[in-house]
């Protein structure tokens, strides 16, 4: 049976590159180009598995893989991962934006209690007594009815 040392540890490394990926703080914008880079990649060595598999079955035996395919699934699977990582972060500064936003509308839109009449003080409820809001409501009278 093959050894797969060689393997093991280049995917122990991407792990721990992705879970750095996710645990740093972003600090520039460059993080998107480095992610579209790397799945560009991901996306020019899996064109070269399908136009020449006998050098993906070679490159697989030089890492000490059985086989191409094996080769080709950890890779992917290691892109995967980075792409769950960014999905990630990104959702969680949207999360912080959204935030921080709703916090802002929500303090835009205080409205401070109106001042509570003095007929109301006396009689110890706090809201003012009930006052139409349409101007002819004023003019009617209950037995006018709804459509008078």
């Amino acid at each position: 049976m093959t050894n797969y040392w060689l393997i093991k540890a280049l995917l122990l490394v991407a792990l721990l590159l992705i879970a750095w990926l996710v645990l740093r703080p972003v600090r520039s914008s460059k993080h998107l180009a480095v992610r579209r880079l790397g799945m560009l990649l991901v996306v020019v060595f899996a064109v070269f598995a399908v136009l020449f598999p006998g050098l993906l079955n070679e490159l697989a035996h030089a890492l000490g893989i059985e086989r191409g395919v094996n080769l080709l699934l950890y890779v992917l699977v290691v892109a995967f991962f980075v792409q769950v990582a960014t999905t990630y972060r990104r959702d969680s500064e949207i999360d912080k934006r959204l935030t921080r936003l709703a916090r802002a509308v929500a303090l835009a839109n205080v409205r401070l209690p109106a001042e509570v009449p003095p007929s109301c003080a006396d009689t110890g409820h706090a809201d003012p007594p009930h006052t139409p809001l349409d101007g002819d409501d004023i003019h009617r009278t209950p037995s006018d009815g709804p459509g008078a």
